[in-house]
């Protein structure tokens, strides 16, 4: 028996200081990498002599707000718009801002000139040359030949580059929002996202009940690693994409012609077939005719494979037992991509997703942005790959909340709406709490 009491007990202990160890380990490579973001985000962010501009990018025909257009100083300086249009920039009087969105003409605007009230900023759009009197016609076939053949080339030369990228995601039921979460992400961010990892985060939601029934999406930001062609071509390909030898399969296509300041931009519409049951990308591509580069492309992913899960309360015999329960449906997406060249190759600068649909009586609907705010030193990647599987919730909940940390990272800034929910989740206590 002491025997046996004894070996239990070493067991025990042994097990202890594994844990202990294991404990100890995590939060040093949490404070780490803490550090390390700091260091990253505070080279991104600008002088603390800066003031700081609050703007509203609009079209300056019919006055609507442009979401995600891409707002630049320098390469340590930059944003985007929010959904409404609007964003937010600490900068010196001397500085000048880059605002530009594609189909618009580009704006350069003084920072003197923004940093004494809040302004609206116009872009004006560009003219659409009509098809029938277009002086070079468009060989739709050759231009995405070359297309293809140019943006795998890039990937290929830039494809183990990675950055930071901020996330942020909502959730409404009807009009009432249920959920914040906001991370930073590692991603390989050539030509389009992948490998997605999550570097640091944080989540709130308000909790279900038996009268309030809510969807909390797992991963939902996966969505925007749909990638719009392979690495090497093969005719053989049966996923629908649009940068593919064999798209003509999936697509019938058209095209816009408009012309800035780099040259004609081409708006090649990829336009589904009716038969296409697979996943699709309704896309329209946005492509520089010179040199054959993606600027943006939008549109929307059809016939996605959903799985939801509710755990219910069944009886069984004598007895009531939690059971979960899988339903199958089929979503669209809407997607959006914009590109920047910032650092010597075309890249994802920002991706925003929206997904809407009714459950438990309700409109459901997300929303995320992902902004690239930059490079990430060699030395945090190699600490987080742990982290890249499974459900983000979980592991945002096993990190903990650090306030300080979130405090003055904005990013991107937000929206009314976005800034009411969060200081209701702070107030409420609510984030770090909470899974789903």
């Amino acid at each position: 028996m002491t025997n046996a009491m004894g070996t239990s007990a070493y067991m025990t202990q042994k097990g202890c200081r594994h844990w202990l160890l294991t404990a100890l380990f995590h939060i040093l490579v949490r404070h780490w990498l803490l550090t390390a973001l700091s260091f990253i985000i505070f080279n991104l962010s600008f002088s603390p002599a800066g003031a700081q501009v609050v703007a509203t990018v609009v079209d300056a025909q019919t006055r609507e707000p442009l979401p995600f257009a891409s707002i630049f100083i320098n390469k340590r300086s930059s944003t985007i718009t929010n959904a409404e249009g609007s964003f937010s920039i600490k900068c010196e009087p001397t500085d000048v801002l880059r605002i530009s969105f594609v189909g618009y003409k580009t704006a350069y605007i003084s920072a003197s000139s923004l940093l004494s009230k809040r302004k609206t900023i116009p872009l004006t759009p560009l003219e659409n040359q009509l098809k029938e009197v277009t002086v070079t016609s468009v060989d739709l076939k050759k231009l995405i030949r070359k297309t293809t053949s140019e943006m795998r080339r890039q990937l290929r030369k830039s494809e183990k580059h990675k950055s930071c990228f901020f996330y942020r995601q909502t959730s409404f039921a009807d009009s009432t929002c249920f959920e914040l979460m906001e991370a930073f992400l590692q991603a390989k961010s050539a030509v389009y996202l992948r490998d997605l990892f999550l570097l640091n985060g944080r989540f709130a939601g308000i909790q279900p009940d038996s009268l309030h029934h809510y969807s909390f999406w797992t991963n939902y930001f996966t969505v925007s690693e749909r990638p719009m062609l392979t690495r090497y071509d093969y005719h053989g390909n049966t996923d629908a994409m649009p940068l593919t030898r064999n798209y003509g399969d999936f697509y019938n296509l058209d095209y816009d012609v408009m012309v800035d300041s780099t040259g004609r931009l081409l708006a090649v519409h990829f336009i589904p077939k009716e038969e296409v049951k697979v996943p699709v990308f309704a896309a329209t591509l946005y492509i520089n005719e010179n040199t054959h580069r993606l600027r943006k492309m939008e549109g929307e992913i059809r016939n996605v494979d959903v799985i939801h899960k509710d755990l219910v309360v069944v009886q069984e015999d004598t007895s009531k037992v939690v059971k979960e329960i899988k339903t199958y449906d089929k979503f669209t997406f809407r997607l959006t991509i914009n590109m920047t060249e910032e650092r010597g190759f075309v890249e994802v600068q920002s991706a925003y997703i929206d997904s809407r649909y009714e459950r438990y009586g309700k409109q459901l609907t997300t929303r995320s942005i992902l902004f690239n705010v930059g490079d990430l030193a060699n030395d945090v990647n190699r600490n987080i790959q742990a982290w890249g599987f499974g459900d983000m919730h979980d592991y945002i909940r096993w990190q903990g909340y650090d306030p300080e940390f979130w405090h003055n990272n904005e990013m991107v800034l937000r929206t009314p709406v976005e800034e009411r929910v969060l200081e209701m989740f702070e107030r409420e206590n609510l984030f770090g709490i909470m899974s789903p």
